[in-house]
C-alpha cells in the first residue's frame, strides 16, 4: 500500500498544498510547528477516521476558512490504479466522505480501505499509561484489518451505554424486569467473547513481533512480554483472525453479569467485560510501567507499534503505511539503521515509510540517496 500523493486544502495551517510521495522511505523535515505533524494527521484521518491528536474535526479547519479537505491518492499491491479517497470538513453542517468520486455514509464505511500505522511521541503512553490506552491501541489496529472486529465493537459500545442507563434506573429505584437485564448481558457476552478472542490472538502475535523488534533495537539484551488480560479470556477462546471458527461460549462472562447486579447498581456501571481489559506489559519480568527507564518504555512502545504493522500485512497481505512522527530525532544512530534495515529489507516497492524531522541528516548516509526529501515551512511543501 503507497500512497502517491496527498492534497490539502485549508487544513490547519496548511492552505493549498499537494505532497507527493514514493514507495520507500520519504522525509517531510522543517523548523517545528511548520505543518510536518499536519501532513501526517491528514494521512492518518483516512485510516482512522479522525485525528490522532484527539482533535474535533472543527480544529481541523484552518484560522478564517470555512471548511478543510483532504484527498488521498494511493494503489494497493497488485492494483493498476489508485484509489482516491476525499474529506471535506466544514466549520458548520456536515461531513463528506467519498471513494473514488462516490459518497461514503460514515467514516466506519471508510475504515480498512487504506491502512496506516502511526508512532508519535504521545504513543509512550502505550506502557505509561492505563489500561485506556491499550486497549484504544487495540481496537485502532484490529479495526483496521477485520471488519468483523469493528462491528462487534460499535456493537458492545452500544449495549455497554444502554445497560449503564439501565444500571442507573435501577440505582433511582425505578423498576426494571429480569429480561431486560437478561437480553443485555446476552449481548454484552455474546459480543464481548468475541471481541476477547479477537484481542487474546492479536496480542499473542504482537508479542513475538514486538520482541524481535525490542531485541534487534537493544542487541538482545532486555527481553520484553505482553500479556493479555480479560474477564472473558479463556483457555478455548478460538483464534479468529485468520480464518474462520466456531463462535466462542458466551456463559460463563454472561454469569459475571447476571450474578453482580447488586454490585453494579451500587457502583454505577457494568464491572464485568472486555470493556475493563488489559494488556500487562514486563521486561525482563518486570512491570514495564513501574521499573522500565523511559529510554526502555520508548523502544517498547515503538516495538509495539512495528510489530503492529507487521500483523496487518500477515492478516491483510499488504503492509500498512508507516508514519514516524518526530521520532527518529529521539534514536541514536544505530537504532535508526536496524529500523529502516528492518522496514525495508526485501520489501522494495512494498513498503512506505513517511517520518517526520526537524533536520534531514535524521537519516543515516548510506541511505539518504534512495530517499525522498519534502522540506516543510510555513506550510507550504517544498
Amino acid at each position: 500500500m503507497i500512497v502517491s500523493s496527498v492534497t490539502y486544502e485549508n487544513w490547519r495551517n496548511i492552505v493549498s498544498s499537494r505532497v507527493a510521495l514514493t514507495g520507500g522511505i520519504n522525509v517531510l523535515w522543517g523548523h517545528n510547528a511548520q505543518g510536518k505533524s499536519n501532513i501526517l494527521e491528514g494521512i492518518y484521518y483516512f485510516a482512522r477516521g479522525r485525528s490522532f491528536r484527539g482533535a474535533k474535526e472543527r480544529e481541523l479547519v484552518g484560522f478564517g476558512a470555512e471548511y478543510a479537505r483532504a484527498v488521498l491518492s494511493f494503489r494497493r499491491n497488485g492494483y493498476e490504479n489508485d484509489t482516491v479517497l476525499e474529506a471535506a470538513l466544514p466549520l458548520a453542517g456536515k461531513k463528506k466522505l467519498l471513494r473514488n468520486g462516490a459518497p461514503l455514509s460514515s467514516s466506519a464505511e471508510m475504515l480498512g480501505t487504506f491502512r496506516a500505522t502511526l508512532f508519535c511521541p504521545a504513543n509512550l503512553t502505550l506502557v505509561t499509561g492505563g489500561p485506556a490506552e491499550r486497549r484504544a491501541f487495540l481496537d485502532i489496529a484490529l479495526s483496521q484489518i477485520s471488519g468483523e472486529y469493528l462491528a462487534r465493537v460499535r456493537r458492545y459500545a452500544k449495549l455497554l451505554a444502554e445497560r449503564g442507563a439501565l444500571i442507573r434506573r435501577a440505582a433511582d429505584g425505578l423498576p426494571v424486569s429480569r429480561e431486560e437485564w437478561d437480553v443485555y448481558a446476552e449481548g454484552l457476552a455474546e459480543n464481548g467473547v468475541w471481541i476477547a478472542a479477537y484481542r487474546k490472538q492479536y496480542v499473542k502475535l504482537l508479542d513475538e513481533a514486538a520482541a524481535r523488534y525490542f531485541a534487534g533495537m537493544t542487541d538482545g539484551a532486555e527481553v520484553p512480554s505482553l500479556v493479555y488480560r480479560s474477564h472473558a479470556d479463556a483457555p478455548e477462546l478460538p483464534s479468529p483472525l485468520f480464518a474462520a471458527c466456531p463462535a466462542p461460549d458466551p456463559s460463563a462472562l454472561a454469569e459475571k453479569l447476571c450474578a453482580n447486579r447488586d454490585r453494579e447498581i451500587a457502583a454505577g456501571t457494568t464491572l464485568w467485560g472486555v470493556h475493563k481489559d488489559d494488556v500487562f506489559l514486563s521486561l525482563n519480568g518486570m512491570d514495564a510501567r513501574s521499573f522500565a527507564s523511559q529510554g526502555q518504555q520508548r523502544s517498547m512502545a515503538l516495538s509495539m507499534k512495528l510489530g503492529e504493522a507487521e500483523i496487518a500485512k500477515a492478516v491483510g497481505g499488504e503492509y500498512p503505511v508507516i508514519l514516524l512522527d518526530d521520532v527518529f530525532s529521539e534514536l541514536d544512530e544505530n537504532r535508526r539503521r536496524y529500523i529502516l534495515d528492518s522496514l525495508t529489507e526485501g520489501a522494495e516497492g512494498e513498503r512506505q515509510i513517511i517520518i517526520t524531522s526537524c533536520e534531514p541528516d535524521v537519516i543515516p548516509g548510506n541511505r539518504s540517496a534512495r530517499v525522498n526529501f519534502r522540506h516543510v515551512k510555513n506550510g507550504e511543501v517544498e
